[in-house]
């Protein structure tokens, strides 16, 4: 394939942008980067970054050129996350990007770039293709805006009900926000008062949004006399991969309940079989039930927990869907469909 073809190829699946440091991955070279930014088929951005002339501009561009752009390492970041997830007024007129510390200390024309001390695995998702912070974390930033005293009330209200705009949309749960309060507030975080009053009036399991599925999931489990599952629980081995659904009380078994409307864009799908990989990596074996199996075909979905019960008891480390799962054949490698 010509260097070009794969400069489009690159480029289709990033809003029309080619990054230097994905010169490698692609198969070109650095002489291929040069010739690009030469032959004027393709705009300079900076001196990291190219797009394919004729590309219309938008937000989502803008976004992924200034991640790109300070990458690798680098996800959206605070106020611009919000705004990508659509919470709050906030807006994408300056992009805010961050990245971990000791990665590179290239700056950005494109983008706000803040270094972390750290950034845990399971505060990093993908929406639309971008990899962002979730919600609870880039909220958590935001209450540091309000940690003095005499601004507590007004971030109370304000941080409030971005939280419970959150929870409604399905972006965080009373679960993970406890868990997130309990580490942060151990490194000494500003915002991490604000936070825990906040976490303290939003007990785990009290909001309908979060509850709903795995309800019915211990109700089928209950009824048919079968040991139950554990809530939400961060899994990982060294380091923690991110809060699942449920897990087995004894043994290394990790349950999701998948609805299509979260699970089933192309860039939803590529991070749940990562983190699923991260999980087999960990040494869990990964049972996947599908919402419709859940309410409609609760057998299918009994059917599925006891299959990966015995997998994991024999240490297989695979994901297992259950029948309703809409992903596209072929499944990922060590994925398969009862």
């Amino acid at each position: 394939m010509h260097w070009e073809d794969r400069f489009h190829l690159q480029s289709e699946s990033q809003e029309g942008f080619v990054a230097r440091f994905q010169l490698p991955s692609m198969g070109c070279t650095i002489d291929d980067w040069w010739t690009a930014r030469r032959n004027g088929r393709w705009r300079v951005c900076s001196s990291r970054l190219i797009l394919l002339r004729g590309t219309p501009p938008s937000d989502a561009q803008r976004v992924r050129g200034a991640i790109l752009d300070t990458s690798p390492g680098a996800v959206l970041h605070h106020r611009s996350t919000l705004a990508w997830l659509g919470l709050g007024d906030f807006n994408l007129r300056e992009i805010e990007v961050a990245r971990p510390r000791g990665l590179t200390g290239a700056t950005s024309k494109l983008a706000v770039v803040h270094r972390l001390r750290d950034i845990r695995a399971h505060d990093v998702i993908v929406v639309r293709g971008v990899v962002t912070e979730t919600a609870l974390r880039a909220l958590f930033c935001e209450a540091a805006r309000y940690a003095a005293p005499h601004r507590l009330d007004i971030g109370a209200q304000k941080i409030g009900r971005l939280l419970d705009d959150a929870n409604k949309r399905k972006l965080a749960t009373w679960a993970a926000l406890h868990e997130m309060v309990d580490d942060i507030q151990q490194r000494g975080r500003s915002g991490t008062v604000l936070m825990r009053a906040l976490a303290e009036a939003r007990p785990p399991g009290s909001s309908p949004t979060e509850s709903r599925n795995e309800d019915e999931l211990e109700k089928i489990l209950a009824n048919a006399g079968i040991e139950t599952l554990v809530r939400q629980r961060v899994l990982g081995g060294h380091e923690p991969i991110g809060r699942c659904d449920h897990r087995d009380r004894r043994l290394p078994l990790a349950v999701e309940v998948n609805s299509e409307l979260h699970h089933t864009t192309p860039s939803d799908v590529a991070a749940d079989v990562l983190r699923y990989q991260r999980l087999n990596e960990a040494d869990f074996t990964v049972g996947v039930v599908w919402e419709q199996d859940l309410w409609r075909h609760p057998h299918q979905a009994l059917r599925t927990i006891a299959l990966a019960r015995r997998m994991a008891a024999a240490g297989e480390r695979a994901v297992l869907h259950s029948p309703g799962c809409p992903w596209p054949d072929p499944l990922p490698p060590n994925h398969r469909i009862i």
